[in-house]
């Protein structure tokens, strides 16, 4: 593993690292998506690649681990893990906020937050949920590991337990960006809190 020297990718436009604490607050209209959904756009592409990620590059196997909050307000704002190999090609995990409809299709209760994973391959991104919670937990922990070219994807609500979401593959195992991120596709901004970030070996 190498040192922590973390860089900005879209940076937040309000930030503090304080080593084991990380809040950043987002900026409007930011997201990372890529050519899904096409009928939504009046071009027909749906590219969005502005949110904020506060990375390090890492090669090989790893873990990626992160205990996330958020002070959601707006349609789907998020919060979570990136794992980036280029803009096409990427991971986003998060909680995420969804006030009463997603993509005008799927009611939920307003303001239910939800556990969302995108993966984007060869530039066009797809979607897995976890529907609402019966209580909007208070935090989150997030995993991504990557054994090779497999990555497992889980989470937990007490730090402990961890339960898998998802399972996938990158095109190539290849030095990557590994960070937090945040976006508010809809919304005005909020503000994100993560802390225990780490970055280790794998280890079941």
């Amino acid at each position: 593993m190498q040192d922590k020297q973390f860089e900005w990718l879209n940076e937040a436009p309000e930030w503090r690292d304080s080593n084991s604490t990380l809040t950043m607050r987002t900026g409007p209209l930011t997201d990372f998506w890529r050519r899904t959904f096409e009928e939504h756009s009046p071009d027909g592409h749906v590219i969005i690649d502005n949110g904020h990620v506060y990375y390090e590059m890492v090669d090989g196997d790893f873990r990626v681990s992160v205990k996330v909050m958020g002070d959601y307000k707006d349609q789907y704002d998020q919060a979570g893990l990136m794992v980036r190999q280029d803009e096409e090609n990427w991971i986003k995990y998060s909680p995420e906020v969804i006030q009463g409809l997603w993509a005008g299709r799927y009611p939920y209760r307003m303001g239910s937050i939800c556990l969302g994973c995108a993966y984007t391959y060869n530039g066009r991104s797809e979607w897995s949920i976890l529907p609402e919670f019966p209580e909007n937990p208070e935090a989150f922990w997030l995993r991504i590991s990557r054994e090779k070219r497999t990555f497992l994807v889980d989470f937990s609500l007490d730090g402990k337990e961890f339960k898998l979401v998802k399972l996938l593959s990158f095109p190539e195992a290849a030095p990557l960006m590994v960070g937090r991120y945040a976006a508010s596709p809809t919304g005005t901004g909020f503000t994100a809190t993560f802390d225990e970030y780490s970055v280790g070996p794998v280890e079941w």
